[in-house]
Order: C-alpha cells, then structure tokens, then sequence
C-alpha cells in the first residue's frame, strides 16, 4: 500500500501510482558512468565562469606560484586563461590530474585534520574539463614540457611541448555541452564582474604573490607581490605582511581607498590577528567591503561579520557597515574546511572566544588616541588572557549573536543610546515636506525614549516606534510613488568629475540606464574619468558618494528590485537617525506620515517599525489582572 498526494487528491493504493512515478519504481538500481558523475560534480563546484577561476587560481597557488595571471574574454563564457610560475605537473600526471579525486594534496584520513593547502578534494579539475573544452600547457623543473587537449571531460591529445617552467590553462565555451546550465549564466559584463570580486579576494589572501587581471585586453590591476612569505618575530613579519597588503589594495583599489584603512594586529598562543580595518568615518550601505580570511583561505562568516558589527558598534549607524580585511590564522585543528566542495565556509572548533578575539580586537584598536598607520603591534595580548579567563568574558555579545537570526546583509541591531552621535536637527523629511501641523487626534504623543524611539498612545495601546526606520519607510514610499527624483534632477554649476576603477567602470555600463532614470546625467570621459552634468536636487553634496554606494548594489538584480535598493538607500540617507533629538511636533510629524502609509509595520528593509503593547498585556505583566 502507498499513501502519497498529488496535488489535492490522496493516494492510498499502489494502482492509483501515477505513471511516471511507476516507471521510476520499476527501474533497477545502477552505478553512474563517470563522465555523468563528473556533470554532477561540476554543478557543485562549477557553478559560473569565476567558480573555475577560484578553482584554477587556488591550484596555481598551491603550486607555490610567485606569479599568477588571469585573462579572461567573452566574461569567462569564452575563455579564461591562467598561467603561473609554479611546480607544474608532471609529464607522466597530467592525465591522471584530469580523474576524480585524484590529488597530491592529501594521503590518507589524518590528513583530512591538518589542511594546509587550499584544494585537496580532487574534484575541480575533472568537474571544469567534463562542461568545457581545456587546453593545458605544463612543465616541472625536472621534466619535459607537455600539452593536453580535453573536450567534455575526455582527453584527446597529450603530445610533448616545450613551454615555459610551470602551468598555463586555457578553458573555453563553459557549458557547451550542458546548456541548460549555459542559460542561467548572466551577462558577459555581469559574468566579468564575478570573475574581478573573486580573483580580488585571492590576491588580497596572498599579497606575497604577483597577481594580475586581464579583462577583453585591458589590464584591471597588477599587484606588486614579493614571492617571499614574510617571517621573523612578530612586529617584523606583521610589518611587512601589513605593509605588503596596503600595497595591494593600492594596486586593486587605489590610494583613495586604502587611506581609509588603519593596521590591526595581535599574536597569541593558539591564534593571530592581522589585517586593515576601516576608520569609523567610512562606511558603506553593504557588507561588499569585507573580507575574512581563516589560515589565508577566503571565507563567508556570518559569525565574523557580526563580531565586526560588534567592534564598531556605537560608531556606526544602522546598517552602515565598515569595510575590513581580516587576516585569523588558527591552528589547522581548530577549524573544518571540508564542509563545502566550494570550501567557502567552515566550522571553529571554539566560535565564542574567535568572536570576542576579533570584536574586542577591533574596539580596542579604535579606542587608540590616534589612528596613526604604523605596524607596531597593537598589545591586545592582555585583552585575549581576559576574554578567555573562566568566568571573565564579556558573554552578552555572542549569546546576542547567537540568538539572533544572522543574515549577512541585514541590518545590525546598534544601541545608539550614549554612543554621543550628533543631536542637530535636520528636516522632519528631506525627501517631501510634511504638513506643519499633523493631524494626532487619533493617537497622543508621550515623548521620545533614547533618543531613537517615539512613545505614543493609540486605540488602547502604546506603541514604541522606531523614528529612524519609520521616516525611512515614509520617504522610500514617496520615492515610489513620485517621480521627483528624476523631474528634479539640476544642471549642476560645476560639473563635478572624479576617476573610477576599472571594475567600478564596468558595473557602471551596466547600471548607467537606472542612474539616468533617476535623474543622473553621467558621462565616461575615456579611461576611468567620470563626469556628473546633472544629478537629483535631493542628492546635493553627495552625489559622488552616492554614485559609489549604487556601483556596489548587486547588478544581478532585476532593474525593477535595483531601483528600489537604490530608493531604500537614499530613503535610509534622508531619515532622521537613531540617536537624534526631535521636537513632539516633529514626532507628531512623523507618525502622521506613517500613518498614510500602507505597509508601515516594517522598513523597506525588512526590520520592524512599531512594537505594540495592549493595555490588556501591561495589566497582566504588571499582574494586574
């Protein structure tokens, strides 16, 4: 007997089985070819063009490369390329390097506990060749040279060739043989894109080695390197390591950018902590500008990025985020990389004291009297003795962490309350001006708790309402509704010009008809010059800034969601701020607009605007009744 649903109806006989169920009921159970297994596999770790440039440039690195370079055409879908300076493989390997798990990487079980390098599954290579065609040119210092030709995962020509000491990989038409993967694949633009954030991350991981990207020909960045990993005690080799990351953000990012950042270093018995930090001035709208790396793998930590909301909390505003990069090197033992065939996430064997190690390493080196760029290590040695002293730590940040539901773009939960934020007065609402004297028949006003939220009476209830997040609803819904962005767009006096990077150039050809919609008159000027002719009147003063933040925006969206993260962004920009003082006609202000507002229990962020309280549930707690 079988009890099944389909649909609304119940099955509960094996007659009622519908057909294409009985025909895999029937079907006898059987191992997959390997070449299918390989299709499977690759749809784990091949997921786009810069999935199999994660994968190759990982593979260059283990090879103790000095230098590394990534040209791509046709946004990865055509051609990627990738030579490096490394071992190379082994005339008598190269075939066998292309079969599933097969790697030099690890051994045997106990391996498994102590990964240095950052492959070892012997999945990538076979998973990348069985979806495209590859052409492979290697030489190790004791063998002759060889190319391979592989076509969907099978080897058609293995031929001697002599070639420079180490790999060159050439991969073309990435899912040519699957095409329905092929379809999902976005612009070639978009897929460049992809390709630039991750070959940034592995540069970033490794700033001993010389990077360098290409992209249609034109070369995007090229990091210095040195080809030596810095050793010595510790102020030494944190010098140099610091020294040399700065001079890679410079090459990916420039000047600009990496003046922002201040040194933060810590060396202890079982972990380390080095990295640049963000001053509190700069912030972003997004956590795009964070990177974390355990043991100099790249890794996605919702844990992390909540420990550095946690260093800077009072310094920021909600969902303002700092831009970091963080260096923790951890005793192998301490942590599982093989969690995920992307290896981009991993398990801490000791999550809480890494927590407090980063949040209280972060807070203690803003907290300097002056945030000067020299190396000298920041003694944070005393402060990791206390956090994990039993019974000494501070525990409310982590069981916060823990208890909240962690979402890597969501906004941080900040007390604002004494964190000496600025209490001027701004305009009750800078996007469309309120009536001067509201309406509040319907509720009464008590007055404002900590500066950041409005008391008021209503229908029997006390609502608590948070003044930042219901001002930005309000303003994000006139966005929508008007067009005076756009309408109001101005000619501006001076046009105002500035230089992007060359990834910042490309997410603009992509973005530039959703900035015109809004009232942007933007124009290229050759090279990475920019000029602003004309921007929203609403955006005076910070249209540069502006700019900047959309450039960030995931251009994978669709336009319609895009444009309102944008509006979401401005509204959020043009609110009044936790932590600012209001007048009661201001408050009275305030709650009457939201009041208009369909959907005014949440921000267009998702978070909640109004916590309600019954008369009938203040009795009870008060047992009352």
């Amino acid at each position: 007997m079988y009890i099944y649903r389909t649909g609304s109806k119940m099955y509960i006989s094996h007659w009622n089985l519908p057909s294409v169920w009985k025909r895999f009921y029937k079907m006898a159970i059987k191992l997959l070819d390997d070449r299918l297994i390989n299709k499977i596999a690759a749809g784990e770790v091949v997921e786009r063009p810069a999935s199999v440039v994660k994968e190759l440039v990982e593979n260059a690195i283990d090879a103790g490369s000095s230098r590394i370079a990534v040209v791509i055409a046709g946004g990865g879908i055509d051609r990627i390329e990738i030579a490096d300076n490394g071992a190379g493989i082994a005339a008598t390997d190269v075939a066998l390097a292309f079969q599933r798990h097969a790697t030099s990487k690890i051994s045997d079980e106990s391996d498994l506990l102590r990964i240095h390098t950052m492959g070892f599954r012997g999945e990538a290579l076979p998973s990348i060749a069985s979806v495209s065609r590859i052409e492979l040119y290697s030489q190790c210092e004791s063998c002759a040279g060889t190319r391979t030709f592989l076509e969907g995962g099978k080897v058609k020509e293995i031929e001697p060739y002599p070639t420079a000491p180490g790999t060159k990989i050439i991969v073309r038409d990435i899912f040519f043989n699957t095409p329905a993967r092929k379809k999902f694949l976005k612009s070639t633009v978009s897929e460049g894109i992809h390709i630039h954030e991750i070959i940034t991350k592995l540069a970033l991981s490794r700033p001993d080695i010389s990077f360098s990207f290409s992209n249609e020909k034109k070369l995007y960045f090229k990091t210095p390197g040195n080809g030596n990993h810095p050793s010595g005690t510790p102020d030494v080799r944190y010098g140099s390591q610091l020294r040399l990351l700065r001079d890679t953000v410079i090459s990916i990012y420039g000047q600009d950018f990496a003046s922002n950042f201040i040194d933060i270093e810590w060396e202890g018995e079982n972990y380390s902590l080095h990295g640049l930090i963000s001053k509190p001035e700069f912030r972003r709208m997004n956590r795009k500008n964070q990177f974390f790396y355990i043991n100099n793998r790249f890794i996605k930590s919702p844990m992390l990025a909540r420990a550095v909301d946690e260093g800077y909390r009072g310094r920021l505003l909600s969902r303002e985020y700092p831009a970091v990069i963080l260096f923790l090197t951890v005793d192998s033992n301490e942590v599982d990389v093989n969690v995920h065939p992307q290896k981009t996430e991993i398990r801490f064997r000791d999550e809480k004291t890494i927590f407090h190690m980063v949040s209280r390493g972060i807070r203690d080196r803003l907290e300097k009297p002056s945030f000067s760029d020299s190396s000298a290590i920041t003694d944070l040695e005393s402060t990791f003795h206390s956090l994990t002293s039993r019974g000494t730590a501070d525990k409310s940040a982590y069981v916060n962490y823990m208890a909240s539901e962690v979402d890597m773009v969501s906004d941080q939960k900040l007390s604002f309350g004494d964190a000496g934020l600025t209490t001027a007065r701004i305009e009750v609402d800078r996007v469309i001006p309120t009536e001067l004297a509201p309406d509040t028949s319907e509720y009464a006003v008590i007055g404002q708790c900590f500066n950041s939220y409005i008391l008021l009476e209503k229908d029997e209830t006390l609502w608590v309402v948070d003044q930042h997040a219901a001002h930005e609803r309000i303003n994000f819904n006139r966005l929508l509704e008007s067009s005076s962005m756009a309408s109001d767009s101005q000619l501006l006096a001076f046009p105002l010009a500035f230089d992007l990077s060359t990834a910042q150039m490309d997410r603009l050809e992509v973005k530039m008809e959703m900035l015109q919609e809004i009232g942007f008159d933007i124009e290229a000027l050759g090279s990475n010059a920019v000029v602003i002719r004309s921007a929203p009147t609403l955006l005076r003063g910070q249209e540069i800034e502006v700019i900047k933040e959309i450039l960030d925006l995931n251009e994978d969206e669709r336009p319609a969601d895009l444009k309102k993260e944008i509006f979401a962004m401005i509204a959020c920009k043009h609110s009044v701020k936790a932590g600012q003082s209001l007048s009661r006609q201001e408050m009275a202000a305030i709650i009457n607009d939201l009041l208009q507002v369909d959907d005014y229990n949440n921000c267009p962020h998702g978070r909640p605007t109004i916590i309600q309280l019954s008369h009938q549930e203040l009795d009870k707690r008060f047992k009352r009744k």
